[in-house]
């Protein structure tokens, strides 16, 4: 950590965390922080559309999947970011900055559902989104408002996530949407009531066997997509669980992540 970067700490409860070979990440200490979710929404995002120059970060957080995209993507000359917790807000910005790519990422403080800022702008090449997945009254709120906002549906779920994307994505552009799990089912007719035509849709699970932990979906607008989406697995880690799996190896590659297990 460079002098210059721990200057950019304004709080005690902040930490300064490297999150690829070339980005570093302010987080705060107790709060929501990046995890696979982020680096497997990033990684589904870059193979579903490679040559994407305009992109819409759905619950944008503190910048994590904008960045780690920008960092990749060297065609990808805009990402916006759509926040609706001032706290993760203020962090995305200072993120974007810390890393020179405020010029190329622009945080919005707005709730998806109600965007002004989207109502002025063209169609994006890609969306992405990983929406929070408990109904309220499911389970206990976390007090810290970022943990709050990742896991409860505060402000919409899925539905809108999908209604969202399906409003702003170009007719040939692709939408990324990670959930959890246990919601695929809810999912795959939240993108179909949307409009949304689903292209492939992930089963991601820890290992070989193992429950999914995840559901990803891209999706496009396009009438002309195969009707029928492609069913696949992606295990994260091998089967005794000490090692990472090829095809996470080779995401985690591909997003220039330090290599770790």
């Amino acid at each position: 950590m460079t002098a210059e970067s721990t200057e950019t700490l304004s709080r005690q409860d902040e930490t300064l965390d490297p999150l690829s070979r070339r980005l570093y990440l302010i987080q705060h200490q107790h709060g929501h922080k990046a995890t696979s979710d982020d680096v497997l929404l990033a990684g589904f995002g870059l193979k579903a559309c490679p040559n994407a120059k305009r992109a819409l970060d759905l619950g944008s957080g503190k910048g994590t999947v904008a960045l780690l995209c920008l960092s990749v993507f060297p065609q990808l000359e805009r990402v916006i970011g759509l926040e609706a917790v001032l706290s993760a807000h203020l962090l995305a910005r200072r993120n974007a900055a810390l890393n020179h790519f405020e010029h190329q990422y622009l945080p919005i403080l707005e709730d998806l559902r109600d965007s002004k800022t989207l109502a002025q702008e063209p169609p994006f090449d890609l969306i992405l989104g990983a929406p929070p997945f408990m109904p309220l009254g499911t389970g206990i709120m976390p007090k810290d408002p970022e943990r709050a906002a990742g896991r409860f549906e505060l402000r919409g779920g899925i539905e809108d996530y999908a209604l969202c994307a399906a409003k702003h994505l170009k007719e040939d552009g692709r939408t990324v949407l990670l959930m959890d799990g246990q919601g695929e089912a809810r999912a795959e007719r939240a993108l179909n009531d949307a409009g949304l035509r689903i292209l492939e849709q992930v089963q991601i699970c820890p290992r070989p066997n193992a429950a999914p932990t995840y559901s990803l979906f891209v999706a496009t607008l396009q009438k002309s997509a195969p009707q029928n989406a492609i069913h696949t697995v992606f295990c994260m880690r091998n089967a005794s669980g000490d090692e990472w799996s090829p095809e996470y190896a080779a995401l985690r590659q591909s997003l220039d992540l330090i290599e770790h297990p």
